[in-house]
């Protein structure tokens, strides 16, 4: 990207040295209504009304962009918070599953009542009647 700037930039610059050495001539600038009057070369006249208008012509355009600048840095910040969030939210999970394994973890063999081989409780069957197929 530098190497393209250069590019540009040389040439531009050859351009506008070439154009003030060829218009040294002097020129009299005034403002109607204003009593001042600027006894200034040619080029200088020039190169100022164009600097002048490319800076106006920035402001326009950043200006103009405002309102996706401003857009930009409000979802910036949502994905700032949306991301903390889920970083608290995954702590949390994490928190409850260790407090699950903890709790749902026999303390010292096997609890009765339990089957074996595994750490949850044994049905209880509320009717021993016998079923008839």
């Amino acid at each position: 990207m530098r190497h393209i700037s250069w590019i540009v930039t040389i040439p531009v610059a050859l351009v506008a040295i070439l154009f003030a050495i060829s218009n040294r001539g002097i020129v009299t600038l005034s403002l109607w209504p204003l009593p001042f009057t600027l006894a200034t070369p040619v080029y200088l006249a020039t190169l100022v009304a164009l600097v002048l208008g490319f800076l106006a012509g920035g402001f326009v355009v950043w200006n103009s962009q405002r309102r996706h600048r401003r857009r930009a840095r409000r979802e910036g910040n949502r994905v700032l918070y949306l991301e903390r969030e889920l970083k608290e939210a995954q702590a949390r999970a994490a928190a409850a599953e260790k407090r699950l394994a903890e709790s749902t973890r026999p303390v010292s063999g096997p609890v009765s009542g339990t089957l074996p081989g595994s750490a949850l409780p044994a049905p209880v069957a509320e009717n021993n009647a016998p079923t008839v197929h």
